[in-house]
């Protein structure tokens, strides 16, 4: 799975690793363009295997981020990478920050997560 289609004002890029699957978000997430974000989770938590969101190019997110993190949730630890500005503020503001796995970038992220799927939480 890669780009989804112009027009929509992020890009979801799903990529499975050894340990994780990768979700990269770049752009704009609110609810009139979360479609291509929901697509990759549902498609990454099919296989039971944590998810590694990589916020470093999200530049806004809304509830709708959120609800679709949180879904995730449900079925895989979810852990975020690269969090900042507004997507930090919102973690705070709705106490959901201690619900997910937070990394200060990817690179840490991916070591977490190779440790928790050798090692367990």
């Amino acid at each position: 799975m890669g780009d989804f289609p112009a027009g929509t004002s992020i890009t979801a890029e799903l990529r499975r690793t050894p340990a994780v699957w990768l979700v990269r978000i770049v752009g704009d997430v609110d609810i009139d363009c979360i479609e291509p974000l929901r697509t990759a989770l549902s498609e990454a938590t099919r296989t039971r295997t944590a998810v590694l969101l990589d916020c470093s190019g999200t530049t806004f997110a809304d509830s709708s981020f959120l609800n679709a993190a949180l879904q995730a949730i449900r079925f895989v630890p979810v852990h975020l990478a690269g969090v900042s500005g507004m997507l930090a503020s919102l973690l705070k503001v709705t106490g959901t920050e201690e619900a997910f796995h937070v990394h200060p970038d990817v690179a840490t992220g991916l070591r977490e997560c190779a440790r928790w799927e050798e090692n367990g939480p």
